[in-house]
């Protein structure tokens, strides 16, 4: 555990969870002699998730016994034994290896920004190129909307899918909040504490872009006061001196309305409010800032530059060529306009990084919303979260 705490965030609601005093669900399997529980509507669910599908009976335990970290309860209504433990607001199963050290990342960014084929993207690579690069086992834990949406949206832009983008995220409803959840395990980097394995669980939401077009919106967006660590995404047509560029390309100006500053600055101050910073304090969760679609813009750098590289491959972060990349990056927001943007970040955040990624690898055709045929090749795209993670001290940054 990374330190003292108790409560953590529940991976689907983001309501805190006191991992000593969770909820629980029957297993379905009675007490000798007890009639067996029957599965039912979960009240609970609905309201919170919208979701109807039955289950065996959720219940607090009056008493329950200590196996360790985990808990053993007894179902009050056949006094069969369980150890299903549920988040105490919505129900959900909570993970295996959930603990109060498990972090939320956000991912949130301006509309048209690629946020959900980003994302989908991001959850191919932890379970594969992710995972054998950390010789770790990295797996999707339950069934939520959003991992299915996110296989379907991969699907149709590998070859044989149609090719076509997806349509801009609608405003979320209960029965989309339901995030993507990762559980992460892997043998311990850190130094100094033997050999074990080391496991955290992983949670992401697609918000819509225009639930964070303004300080209204982004106080809605409650996830985003639980997360330990924030991933933005902007699109770097935004910026002043891309936007003739992008609407030569056949980009939908609508996408452009909601420029990169606006929704920074609707990011900043909903954080500040969750966290009652005053005027002169810094926001302390890290924050990776990433320039999405990257691809559109090698022609203007040379073969060599960083946005090109491809990163390392070894089990490590590596915060030189990070930090190098951050200051490139820097470099090219500078020179598009973004001045606003980098002087707000360094007035406002403790802690920031840039980085640069394109999901696709190649540039789509924008006025069609099509994409390009030889399928993905995904560019930088789990680097923000390695950042992340590294700076939690989940991996050992190598410097």
């Amino acid at each position: 555990m990374f330190g003292g705490k108790r409560s953590a965030p529940c991976p689907y609601c983001y309501e805190g969870v006191d991992v000593a005093a969770p909820a629980f669900r029957c297993s379905g399997r009675p007490a000798p002699g007890r009639v067996a529980c029957q599965k039912q509507q979960d009240d609970v669910r609905v309201t919170v998730l919208d979701d109807a599908t039955p289950g065996f009976p959720a219940f607090h335990p009056e008493r329950g016994r200590r196996l360790g970290t985990a808990y053993e309860a007894e179902c009050p209504h056949c006094s069969g034994p369980t150890g299903i433990r549920l988040c105490p607001n919505c129900h959900s199963t909570l993970p295996a290896n959930f603990t109060a050290s498990s972090p939320v990342f956000g991912l949130v960014g301006v509309r048209g920004s690629g946020k959900t084929v980003l994302l989908s993207v991001l959850a191919a690579e932890l379970t594969s190129a992710v995972a054998r690069r950390f010789g770790a086992s990295i797996d999707t834990v339950g069934n939520s909307a959003l991992l299915g949406r996110l296989q379907s949206v991969r699907q149709s832009l590998e070859p044989g899918g149609d090719g076509r983008l997806p349509a801009q995220t609608a405003a979320f409803t209960k029965a989309d909040t339901v995030p993507a959840v990762f559980e992460w395990q892997m043998t311990r980097q850190r130094r100094g504490l033997g050999g074990g394995t080391d496991s955290t669980i992983l949670s992401f939401y697609d918000t819509s872009g225009e639930d964070l077009a303004t300080l209204d919106r982004a106080r809605e967006q409650h996830y985003l006061a639980a997360t330990d660590g924030l991933i933005l995404l902007l699109d770097p047509f935004g910026l002043p001196e891309n936007r003739d560029t992008a609407l030569a390309r056949g980009v939908n100006p609508e996408n452009l309305d909601d420029t990169p500053m606006q929704v920074l600055s609707a990011v900043t101050g909903m954080l500040r409010e969750a966290d009652r910073l005053g005027p002169n304090k810094k926001i302390k969760r890290p924050l990776a800032v990433v320039l999405a679609k990257i691809d559109a813009f090698f022609a203007e750098v040379d073969s060599d530059h960083p946005i090109r590289r491809l990163p390392g491959n070894r089990p490590v972060f590596d915060e030189r060529e990070s930090l190098d990349l951050h200051h490139h990056v820097e470099a090219l927001v500078e020179r598009w306009g973004g001045d606003d943007v980098l002087r707000h970040l360094r007035f406002n955040y403790t802690s920031h990084r840039f980085f640069v990624a394109s999901a696709l690898g190649a540039e789509p055709d924008y006025a069609s919303a099509r994409v390009n045929g030889r399928g993905l090749r995904p560019h930088r795209v789990a680097e923000p979260l390695l950042w992340l993670m590294a700076e939690r001290g989940f991996l050992v940054k190598e410097r």
